[in-house]
């Protein structure tokens, strides 16, 4: 069965654009796709990237002082992974590293991924039967495989004898940064990600000590750094009735999601960290 191209809308962008998404479930290569992603995440460059929440408070404890924060922001990765090139990226990483390579010839391994990728057929939402060009789909196995995968890359072109800022990691296309001159440094370092990807970047620094990231809201102000579960402007309060018609499992998961952040980042009382003390929070 082909794949049907579909877009959910970005509420809390201006103009409300759609984020393109092609379920592969139905794809001939789904499960091929699926053994390649966990074939191949142990070979994903990782020196920066956060796997939770939880990731990025550690990393705020850890720090004995803030001056200047600010975020990095691509814009829409998922459709600008050049494929031909993380391809080849991923090729260098499992056969011609100091890793173990896989037990899979490498003209076998890079016919899957293009198979995977630039190969596999989907009715757009006229019904037309295409073919992504470049670029990986969300719904994909494959896809933030394939980010995580370029993304390292370009990290490890422009961190090569340079320094790197104080404070840098990343949640897969969005970095929390911390510099001692924040506009210079900022600006210089969008500068070599720009000339060094096929990417764009958007950026926002702190308005009075407070800055958006992830699901936390963190603020440097005084000599504590608090952080608070942020919600999107869009985020009325309004959720599923617990009585409505919907499966279990989906309200289960619903409740999870709303009081996990509440025990990872909630103000004050639980993960308000004074770096001034003994480290305890």
């Amino acid at each position: 069965m082909i794949p049907q191209l579909c877009g959910t809308v970005k509420t809390h962008k201006p103009g409300n654009p759609l984020r393109p998404i092609i379920s592969q479930i139905s794809s001939p290569t789904y499960q091929i796709a699926k053994s390649l992603n966990r074939l191949l995440t142990p070979y994903v460059p990782n020196s920066f990237c956060l796997s939770s929440a939880t990731d990025f408070i550690d990393i705020l404890k850890s720090q004995e002082s803030f001056n200047h924060i600010a975020s990095m922001d691509v814009t829409s990765l998922f459709t600008h992974v050049p494929i031909q090139e993380t391809i080849n990226i991923i090729i260098q990483k499992v056969y011609y590293s100091q890793r173990a390579s896989l037990n899979i010839p490498e003209n076998t391994l890079r016919q899957l991924l293009l198979a995977c990728t630039k190969e596999v057929p989907f009715y757009s939402h006229r019904g037309d039967l295409c073919q992504q060009i470049d670029g990986v789909a969300m719904g994909s196995p494959l896809g933030v495989l394939f980010a995580n995968f370029y993304i390292g890359a370009v990290e490890e072109r422009v961190f090569e004898g340079r320094k790197r800022p104080k404070v840098y990691t990343r949640y897969i296309d969005d970095y929390f940064l911390y510099f001692d001159a924040p506009e210079e440094d900022l600006a210089h370092l969008v500068q070599k990600f720009t000339e060094n990807s096929v990417l764009q970047f958007t950026t926002e620094s702190s308005t009075d000590g407070k800055l958006p990231f992830l699901d936390v809201l963190v603020d440097i102000n005084d000599t504590k750094i608090k952080t608070s579960v942020f919600t999107k402007a869009t985020d009325n309060g309004t959720v599923m009735n617990a009585r409505g018609e919907c499966s279990s499992n989906y309200k289960n998961v619903l409740l999870h999601l709303l009081k996990e952040p509440s025990y990872t980042v909630s103000p004050g009382k639980i993960l308000t960290t004074n770096l001034n003390a003994s480290g305890n929070s």
